[in-house]
């Protein structure tokens, strides 16, 4: 069977030029060949080092460069396990949470929540938890807290969710993002979350095991808890991909699925940009062709970018 080719995103740079300037088309077209030789030195030398950990020299730790090739690592993944693949488990726990909750709280801060909270803002309807559940397809409400100390938005989230009943539309679930467990403000908001939702289920420890998701690194506070809670999935912050590039994981596709977003569709896209940056030539290639306007406005002092 014959898949329709993904439309890519483009870049159009043309309006970032300026003549006269050392902002023109022509410094643009200078930056060729040290913007070939950072694509090489990607592909053909970061992702070869990922490899083998030990061997990364020092200048180039951190080396979060594994967001590189996930997408088309989770995807073949799934289509060789399907249910068993980790995809398989995100799409099963968003399915389960849709039929269990009305709502869920995303638990996280810096890269553990903006890449939920970007696909959330870019794809859904600007007020989609104010609609109906059945203008929401179904779909639960979603809420993000954990990114700051805020009493005022703490207690104000507590007091909407209010005490989980035992209908849908009252009930409600934590899926909880952070690698070690240990981060302040992701903690403390867990611990009254997590607090507030043994309350609302009572005896009932099977349910309050299905309503709370961690997200986690392979040990930790979380990853401990977790186990202690009995949660019947963890899913994992996976090493070598740090906070910033980590959307694409189950950090960013569990709260996607959740919302009802395409993930599969999601991830063949990024696999799609994948070849494209591999082989696309500079002057054609969006990844590349940005990076080199970019690196141009900041030498001229342009330092914010406005997409």
């Amino acid at each position: 069977m014959t898949q329709n080719k993904l439309p890519l995103v483009t870049f159009d740079p043309s309006g970032c030029f300026v003549s006269g300037t050392k902002l023109e088309r022509a410094a643009f077209d200078q930056l060729a060949p040290r913007l070939e030789a950072a694509r090489r030195e990607t592909l053909d030398v970061d992702m070869r080092l990922l490899d083998d950990p030990a061997s990364i020299p020092a200048e180039k730790q951190p080396l979060d460069a594994r967001f590189i090739d996930m997408p088309e690592r989770i995807l073949s993944e799934y289509r060789r396990s399907r249910d068993s693949s980790e995809l398989g488990r995100i799409l099963a726990t968003a399915n389960r949470l849709r039929d269990q909750v009305d709502r869920v709280v995303v638990l996280g801060i810096g890269g553990s929540y903006m890449g939920a909270r970007a696909l959330m803002d870019a794809c859904c309807q600007p007020y989609f938890n104010e609609l109906s559940r059945a203008e929401r397809g179904g779909r639960p409400r979603m809420y993000f807290e954990g990114n700051n100390v805020d009493n005022d938005a703490t207690s104000g989230l507590l007091k909407l969710l209010g005490r989980s009943g035992t209908t849908v539309d009252s009930r409600w679930a934590i899926v909880v993002i952070s690698k070690s467990g240990g981060t302040l403000e992701t903690a403390v908001a867990f611990r009254h979350f997590l607090a507030a939702l043994q309350e609302s289920t009572g005896t009932d420890a099977d349910l309050l095991q299905q309503l709370v998701v961690p997200v986690t690194g392979k040990s930790g506070k979380l990853f401990d808890l977790a186990a202690a809670i009995g949660c019947p999935e963890v899913f994992e912050v996976p090493d070598g991909v740090g906070g910033r590039f980590s959307v694409l994981s189950a950090v960013g596709l569990l709260p996607a699925a959740v919302l009802g977003l395409d993930v599969v569709k999601l991830l063949e896209g990024a696999a799609a940009m994948n070849e494209h940056f591999r082989t696309a030539p500079v002057g054609e290639n969006a990844v590349l062709d940005y990076v080199g306007v970019g690196h141009l406005a900041e030498q001229q002092g342009a330092m914010i970018r406005v997409l």
